[in-house]
């Protein structure tokens, strides 16, 4: 799998200014432990033809006020630190303004074990975390996650 940085993909550009947000989706708790917890991903399939396995599942901070939680749009209700195992919660993500920060493309689309394989990746910073060097999160382009994305300024 090879990859080249873009400055432009899909209609984005690096500097462009978006908002993001997802509608609310249950899900169920599958694991819980002192720090993380882990929901079943309903989003994505386990590609059985992958050479990574992936469980189906995404994992999060328990603590709500983690760092962790600058790495990833997605937000749980109810509070991650009331959630048990077998039990249901809302993944979704808020409405955020992010900068782009980078465009990738795969190229054959990734294999990380889930389908569908991943062929366009955007970095992105909320607008008020920009000047956190290690904040941010990738979304992908082609997935089958629930964004909804509109450009606020273009730098292209």
């Amino acid at each position: 799998m090879e990859s080249a940085k873009l400055t432009t993909a899909l209609g984005y550009a690096v500097g462009d200014r978006l908002t993001i947000f997802a509608e609310a989706f249950e899900t169920r708790v599958k694991r819980v432990n002192a720090r993380r917890l882990t929901v079943e991903w309903p989003w994505r399939e386990v590609d059985p033809d992958s050479e990574n396995l992936w469980d189906g599942t995404l994992g999060f901070a328990r603590d709500s006020d983690a760092y962790d939680w600058r790495n990833t749009p997605w937000r749980l209700e109810p509070n991650p630190e009331e959630l048990e195992p077998g039990g249901s919660c809302f993944v979704g993500v808020p409405m955020t303004e992010v900068i782009v920060t980078g465009i990738e493309k795969y190229d054959p689309p990734a294999d990380f074990g889930f389908l569908p394989r991943p062929e366009y990746v955007m970095e992105l910073v909320p607008k008020d975390l920009v000047d956190d060097g290690e904040a941010g999160y990738v979304i992908y382009l082609n997935g089958n996650e629930p964004f909804e994305i509109e450009k606020v300024e273009s730098l292209a």
